[in-house]
């Protein structure tokens, strides 16, 4: 079964542990483990376990932001579907207005695109009174309008927050990758060390200290 991050750490943590809390193992394993080699292994483990703390709050955050950006989105998504139907309700047989106002046009599914149609349907609409007065019955006034476009600017900040996060966590996960690699390299070796020189009867003295030799 695959082990996860969390056990893969503690795993390392009471080799390092074990061997840095026994005199007897690390006298046995100098010659190939002095200790400034055997200091390394605490730095390691210090630099692993604080990498996957940073990419775990890196990782929350760019959820969070992601997940603020799709809400005002879709929100304004909602809006702009029931501002298209309404202006074609309101002007069934006049298609130059529908031309006027992009009703030709599909919406698309990116997001550039997406804010791009909004944002010059709003112009359009907002730029035809005799329109306005007509939407004015559902609530959607020049001032109501005016609040959607002002939302549009929001939600673009809130996509490039999104965006800024999404790469902080991704440089946080290779972090994370990088210093568990590092990590466990480092173990591996010192388990092999370990079992050069414990073996038979021996390894119970590396058991005691929570050390399992494979």
């Amino acid at each position: 079964m695959k082990r996860t991050h969390e056990s893969e750490l503690e795993k390392c943590r009471v080799l390092i542990d074990g061997v840095n809390s026994n005199d007897a193992i690390k006298t046995r394993i100098a010659p190939l483990y002095p200790e400034a080699k055997l200091a390394e292994g605490p730095v390691l483990y210090n630099s692993a376990k604080e990498a996957s703390n940073v990419q775990a709050k890196e990782k929350a955050e760019g959820m969070a932001a992601v997940r603020a950006f799709n809400v005002a989105k879709d929100n304004m998504h909602e809006n702009f579907v029931r501002l298209r139907q309404s202006v074609r309700y309101f002007n069934k047989a006049d298609v130059a207005l529908q031309n006027k106002v992009y009703l030709n046009e599909d919406i698309p599914g990116g997001y550039s695109e997406w804010d791009n149609l909004v944002d010059r349907t709003l112009d359009a609409v907002l730029d035809t009174p005799a329109l306005l007065e007509k939407l004015e019955l559902l609530e959607m006034g020049a001032t109501v309008l005016e609040g959607w476009k002002a939302e549009l600017l929001t939600i673009k900040q809130l996509k490039n927050v999104a965006l800024k996060e999404d790469g902080e966590a991704q440089m946080a996960s290779d972090k994370k990758r990088e210093t568990m690699a590092d990590l466990k390299a480092y173990c591996k070796d010192l388990r092999e060390c370990l079992n050069l020189f414990y073996y038979g009867s021996d390894r119970q003295a590396l058991e005691q200290v929570g050390i399992v030799v494979k």
